[in-house]
Order: structure tokens, then C-alpha cells, then sequence
């Protein structure tokens, strides 16, 4: 992945480009919560993207791989158990799961990015870091 700088304009910036016969507290505020919900609708297609890239691959972490071995091993004993018309169920079943799961990780992850996004963003507003790379 290459280098991002993603950041968000001050409110004082946005001042400059308003009106100032028009400027009140009220306007800003609005103008400042209109940014503030494309900046999130931007962010969370750059997550999304972000998630769909990385998607398919493994953990490295031990205790991961560990119980996903004994997840396939435990699956693999219940299929083959089955009879024809319980194994279609059961794909059924886990193909319903999947999905879920899918949809959750990936609501996990775009959360996070957010999240993570807002505390950069306070720590720059803090003096604590000017740029982000």
C-alpha cells in the first residue's frame, strides 16, 4: 500500500470561504457537520476498499491458525457424518453464516479505521502529531 496523507480542513480555513455578512455560529456549525459526514462517507469507502484488499488473508498469529485448524478438522468430521440432504442443509446453514460473519467483520474493520482516523486527528488538534504518513 502506498503512502496516504489524509486530512481534514480547519474550521478557521473554512471561515475564510464563508460569507462573512452571512457567518454565524449556527451556518458553520452546519457547514462543519456537512464536511464532517462526507469526510466519514470518504473514509468508509477507503476502509471498505481497504478491507476487501487485505480480505483473503491468513493470520499469522499461532493462537488464529490454531483454532482454525481445529475448526476445519471439527467441520470436515460433521461432513463427512452427513447424508446427502443433511450436507445441503448444511451448506445452507454455513453459506447463511458466512455471509454474516462477512458483513460483521467488514462493519468491524470500517469502525476501526474510523475510530482510529478520529484519534490521529485528536492527537494532531493536541499538538501531538503535525502530519500523518
Amino acid at each position: 500500500m502506498g503512502v496516504f496523507r489524509i486530512s481534514m480542513v480547519k474550521m478557521d480555513t473554512l471561515g475564510k470561504y464563508f460569507p462573512k455578512k452571512r457567518e454565524t455560529l449556527s451556518e458553520l456549525e452546519a457547514l462543519e457537520n456537512a464536511y464532517l459526514d462526507g469526510m466519514k462517507e470518504v473514509l468508509t469507502e477507503v476502509a471498505a476498499k481497504r478491507h476487501l484488499e487485505i480480505g483473503g488473508m491468513l493470520s499469522d498469529n499461532p493462537r488464529i491458525r490454531k483454532a482454525n485448524d481445529l475448526s476445519h478438522y471439527a467441520i470436515e468430521n460433521l461432513h463427512n457424518s452427513l447424508n446427502d440432504e443433511q450436507r445441503k442443509l448444511y451448506g445452507q446453514m454455513e453459506e447463511a453464516v458466512n455471509s454474516e460473519r462477512g458483513l460483521e467483520d467488514e462493519e468491524s474493520f470500517i469502525m476501526g479505521f474510523l475510530e482510529g482516523y478520529r484519534f490521529i486527528k485528536e492527537l494532531q488538534r493536541s499538538g501531538g502529531g503535525l502530519t500523518l504518513l
